[in-house]
């Protein structure tokens, strides 16, 4: 399986939730991750996912240190997602 880090940029491939965007809060074990987007699914209600049914990209927010301190919040994460993903998208490349 792809090894996953924290504030990774990955999108969903599977599910209801197909083709948006979030960031990887943490790795569970070597099958799931938790993400977070900020509004549909916050911090405080990530989404457990298959790694399988994502695509990481290697665009990555900083979370480390605000992990740490605890001290990330819901508006920051929306903030990354907007800086990582452009508005018309990811450029194919980069996938």
């Amino acid at each position: 399986m792809v090894e996953l880090q924290p504030g990774q940029l990955v999108r969903s491939l599977a599910g209801r939730d197909k083709g948006k965007h979030y960031l990887v809060l943490r790795e569970i074990d070597h099958k799931y991750v938790l993400l977070v987007d900020g509004s549909g699914r916050p911090l405080g209600r990530p989404k457990k996912k298959n790694k399988a049914h994502l695509q990481p990209y290697e665009r990555r927010a900083n979370l480390g240190e605000l992990l740490e301190i605890k001290n990330l919040s819901d508006s920051q994460v929306i903030e990354f997602l907007k800086n990582l993903v452009p508005e018309t998208g990811i450029p194919e490349e980069e996938v």
